[in-house]
């Protein structure tokens, strides 16, 4: 039952691998300058994703730096407020000891005999001065 008019299985597979072969040559080249242009760009993207990581890990490290130092400067600052807190209460201690001191220095009882001394002196020299105007007049 084979008719002229069609193709036998035979005649089909011949003129199919002749179609194979000028699409493979023609198809190939362009087939493989696409993978290549692909693989370019996963070395591209590659190259781009290593780059990042290592800039993320030295920022990350700047970042842990910049936090301690903050930390140290924190640390620095409650240090610094701590001493001036205990340098204004040893300024207030230094100021009581001075009053305290000064009072014990002019104590009535430090000073009552002092003074009579002296009204009793300035008594008798004044008493001596009228008693001489007195004479003298």
């Amino acid at each position: 039952m084979e008719s002229s008019e069609q193709p036998t299985l035979k005649q089909m597979a011949g003129s199919s691998e002749a179609q194979t072969a000028v699409d493979f040559y023609t198809e190939f080249p362009a087939a493989l300058t696409e993978a290549e242009n692909t693989l370019q760009q996963i070395r591209d993207r590659y190259l781009e994703i290593k780059t990042a990581q290592a800039e993320k890990a030295q920022l990350e490290k700047k970042l842990a730096d910049v936090q301690a130092d903050m930390t140290a400067k924190a640390q620095t600052e409650k240090n610094l407020a701590e001493l001036q807190t205990e340098l204004e209460q040893v300024q207030d201690q230094i100021h009581t000891l001075g009053v305290t001191l000064e009072s014990q220095l002019w104590k009535w009882h430090d000073l009552k005999e002092p003074f009579w001394q002296f009204i009793r002196y300035f008594g008798l020299g004044f008493a001596a001065a009228v008693i001489l105007h007195k004479l003298t007049s």
